[in-house]
């Protein structure tokens, strides 16, 4: 593999069969929370699992504030950040530590091996899937030492493909 290939943010234990990764490790499934994008931009509980640092899910990547704020700092030009609202109508509880991160610069699935990244540079790749440069892995391990469930893998899910 190129060794600027970039990296998939992901949480510790996010399902995937893959053994495409460069460590060839597996992940276990840890079930995390569904949600549905309303068109008042809030997001609904649809079903109960998990709150991880990163929620995704087609067409959405959610991430908590403090990965946020790190992006913001960083990489603001190539994102949008939006402020969201989960909740949950069963029971009135909401969650207010998430935004929506809508990257600018997207890769193919099919292109993957062939994107290099130098400098600091954040990627989308099937609609929600976070990719991160290798200088700003760094940084976010770097500034987040508090966030240790979430994880850097060079290579591609067989799930999305």
């Amino acid at each position: 593999m190129t060794k600027n290939l970039p990296y998939w943010l992901c949480n510790k234990g996010t399902t995937c069969d893959s053994d495409d990764f460069e460590d060839g490790e597996s992940f276990e499934f840890i079930k995390e929370v569904s949600l549905i994008k309303l068109k008042d931009e809030r997001y609904q509980v649809s079903e109960i699992g998990a709150f991880r640092n990163i929620l995704d899910g087609y067409g959405y990547a959610l991430i908590d504030n403090k990965i946020a704020d790190i992006l913001k700092k960083y990489v603001s030009d190539q994102i949008d950040l939006k402020q969201t609202i989960i909740f949950r109508r069963a029971t009135n509880e909401e969650w207010t530590n998430y935004s929506e991160l809508i990257m600018k610069n997207k890769i193919e699935f099919n292109e993957y091996y062939q994107t290099e990244s130098v400098g600091l540079n954040i990627y989308g790749i099937l609609n929600g899937l976070i990719y991160v440069s290798a200088d700003l892995k760094d940084l976010i391990e770097k500034e987040l030492t508090d966030l240790t469930d979430i994880e850097f893998k060079r290579g591609l899910p067989l799930m999305a493909g």
